[in-house]
């Protein structure tokens, strides 16, 4: 018997039980649908953010440390002051450097207008004005004095009227010790609701964390800097110059514990380690949805159990006519790999609708997974062989004789 042969009679065989071919279908469409969906939301969520992040791109790195969890996986920041000025001054110095602008977190914990308080809510930094070289200032522009500030627009709208350029605002720190500073610009949270409140005063006279040296000398250090390049084109040349210093040179290579790592993070690795991230999540709820896969097997291997048995008496008369085993287990498998193919391409058709409806009600770009799509047909045509294997063989082995007895 030939594979047209085998295609002719089981696809007979299935549409002559149409609704019971359409029950054994609707696991692995279920699965498949399910898998599709999150990579399509999966994908899009990703382009989304991604795509905000890359049209705001910028020749500016960041220099914080890291260090592994004593348990468990993952990556944990560590914010120790191992960053001195003399690290910052040889940076600047680089070819390739614009600037370099510590970063110092200000143990802030009131900040009041005349008529409100806000308490223990904003994130407050010292910093240089080279910080916000590539900042969007909603209003105003980059503070220019000890007595100034700039807030972003999370922090202006904590206030019931919201801060305004040239609005003075009192910091209370915890030592008790308070001072007034005006603001001078405002400007747009980098990833809006993801953003915390911050305000950011300059280092001098705010900042005074000191440390020793490995040379012997006390100086201020910080947690984190950030360094411009001259351009985009500069960015990776003044990376590896970053790093190198950094880690050949610098005191920070002597003041971190052993198992710190300090990195030198640009966007697009910023964006990979997004994208890796949302990818391994993705992957894992679309494994945890794959699950209906496997009942959609079990129906397809039940099914065709049932059709075994169902047409035993038709076996025994094509055995009779000279049909061998090989012909009886390539017709039931032809006829279960049918029932996964099916339900795979009517699985990845729903998956995208779905996905599509997701992407759109959530103004997210549309993602096409075409790697899964593939995967998904891989998977339906192998669920339908896996599923029809016991059967056919079960079909094969039947005794003609015994068989045109059945009635």
């Amino acid at each position: 018997m030939n594979l047209r042969e085998s295609l002719r009679i089981s696809w007979r065989s299935i549409r002559s039980h149409k609704l019971r071919s359409t029950l054994t279908t609707l696991g692995v469409i279920l699965g498949v649908a399910a898998v599709i969906t999150f990579m399509v939301l999966g994908g899009g969520f990703t382009e989304s953010v991604v795509g905000d992040i890359e049209a705001d791109q910028e020749p500016v790195m960041t220099v914080h440390t890291q260090t592994e969890p004593a348990e468990g996986v993952g990556i944990v920041p560590v914010d120790t002051p191992i960053y001195t000025e003399s690290d910052v001054e040889a940076l600047e110095e680089r070819a390739d450097v614009a600037y370099v602008a510590p970063e110092g977190e200000l143990d802030v914990v009131q900040t009041a207008t005349d008529d409100e308080q806000v308490t223990g809510v904003i994130d407050t930094q010292a910093t240089s004005a080279d910080r916000f070289e590539h900042e969007e200032f909603v209003e105003g522009e980059p503070f220019d004095g000890e007595d100034e500030a700039v807030v972003n627009d999370r922090t202006s709208q904590l206030f019931e009227e919201n801060l305004s350029v040239g609005d003075e605002v009192t910091l209370t720190f915890q030592n008790g010790d308070e001072t007034t500073v005006t603001v001078a610009g405002i400007i747009e949270a980098e990833l809006g609701e993801q953003t915390p409140p911050q305000l950011f005063v300059p280092v001098e006279p705010y900042y005074t964390t000191t440390i020793e040296t490995p040379d012997g000398d006390e100086e201020r250090a910080y947690p984190a800097l950030q360094v411009g390049a001259e351009g985009l084109d500069s960015v990776d040349p003044a990376q590896d110059e970053v790093v190198d210093y950094l880690e050949d040179e610098s005191h920070a290579a002597e003041l971190k514990q052993e198992d710190d790592e300090i990195l030198v993070q640009t966007l697009e690795d910023a964006i990979e380690q997004f994208t890796d991230i949302v990818d391994q999540l993705t992957v894992f709820i679309g494994a945890v949805a794959a699950i209906a896969l496997v009942v959609g097997s079990i129906g397809i291997a039940n099914i065709m159990i049932v059709s075994v048995t169902e047409r035993t008496r038709e076996i025994g008369i094509m055995k009779a006519v000279g049909a061998t085993r090989r012909d009886i287990m390539q017709l039931f498998l032809v006829e279960s790999v049918i029932l996964g193919l099916i339900g795979a391409a009517v699985g990845v058709a729903v998956g995208l609708g779905f996905g599509y409806l997701g992407v759109a009600l959530l103004e997210w770009p549309m993602a096409y997974p075409i790697d899964w799509i593939l995967v998904a047909i891989v998977v339906g045509v192998g669920v339908g062989v896996v599923s029809g294997l016991y059967p056919a063989w079960r079909g094969a082995r039947v005794d003609p004789i015994e068989a045109l007895r059945h009635e």
